[in-house]
């Protein structure tokens, strides 16, 4: 008990300690939100990087606006502009400015509760060797239905890329580790988050679930960047898959990619881009050599093609 009071101490006056990247583009109507959050929060020391990403609206007006009512709440706060599109260089931009442990990137459309900065320093605390930690969020469709998203430290890997693990308001890591690893992928324009934790989980890291209530909502958004549909820009999913299997070199691990390409053909049929689906479904095919992983493949897409969920679940078993 001693020592972690001593742990403590020397985590609040700045022997470490936490910051939060967040990238913003074109957010004035609703980051204000976004930053509100972070500012109740009840975590000291806390540093904040916020980098408009040449946004055209006035973004870059209110995240000034915001700067002095941080700063009164003891908040170190940056802001910066990163003129390279997308969210990763934004997010790039912003980790170079870290000097602290640990990082938590963040989105400028999502929510914090007070303690959630808080709950993830202490799950450090308590956790000396982990190099993430993780915790559930809430997701807020557009239709205003939630659903839970459990992070869990088991089978990692794998709920990494079927079920967004490592998405990117559901942990905190330490910041000499994502940047070991190279940050994000400036080339990956959907599902970024998803790459970038298949290469900070082959260094097999230490992961821990977090414990307790949400602290997270995860708010959608219409003019969200992933898309509301699998089948738009499908090039860019597809992108992103190439450069998850150069992560994955592994037999085993590269069967799994061969599922993840055919459960989004899956969704390309479901969604009525039958062109794409068949273009898709048929590469999957070709780079998957084994007669019974193309066989649970075609199950697969067939099941999901049809309205399906969770067919990766499903076959998780014989995988």
């Amino acid at each position: 008990m001693k020592a972690e009071k001593e742990a403590l101490t020397d985590i609040q006056h700045g022997k470490e300690g936490i910051t939060i990247v967040v990238p913003v583009y074109n957010r004035a109507e609703v980051v204000g939100k976004t930053l509100e959050s972070i500012r109740r929060q009840t975590w000291r020391p806390l540093s904040v990087v916020l980098v408009d990403n040449n946004s055209t609206d006035y973004t870059a007006e209110v995240l000034r606006a915001w700067v002095p009512e941080a700063e009164k709440a003891g908040i170190d706060v940056k802001v910066l502009c990163e003129e390279r599109r997308g969210a990763s260089a934004a997010r790039n931009r912003g980790l170079r400015e870290v000097t602290t442990e640990y990082v938590m990137f963040f989105d400028s459309d999502d929510i914090m509760a007070p303690e959630h900065v808080e709950r993830a320093m202490k799950g450090f605390l308590t956790h000396p060797d982990a190099e993430i930690v993780g915790w559930t969020t809430e997701r807020i469709f557009l239709d205003g239905h939630r659903r839970r998203l459990v992070f869990s430290d088991r089978n990692v890997k794998w709920r990494c890329l079927f079920n967004g693990l490592m998405a990117t308001q559901r942990y905190a890591a330490r910041t000499e580790m994502v940047r070991r690893v190279g940050g994000w992928n400036e080339s990956s324009l959907v599902w970024d988050d998803i790459e970038l934790g298949t290469r900070l989980l082959a260094q097999n890291p230490k992961v821990v679930a977090l414990k307790g209530p949400v602290t997270v909502e995860v708010v959608a958004q219409e003019c969200s960047i992933t898309g509301l549909r699998f089948s738009e820009s499908p090039e860019r999913r597809e992108h992103t898959i190439e450069l998850i299997e150069e992560n994955m070199p592994e037999r085993r691990y590269r069967h799994w990619v061969s599922l993840r390409r055919m459960l989004l053909a899956g969704c390309y049929a479901r969604e009525g881009a039958m062109e794409d689906a068949r273009r898709f479904r048929a590469y999957a095919l070709a780079k998957e050599r084994c007669p019974f992983y193309r066989l649970l493949m075609r199950m697969a897409y067939h099941y999901t093609a049809a309205g399906g969920r969770g067919a990766a679940l499903i076959l998780r078993p014989l995988y």
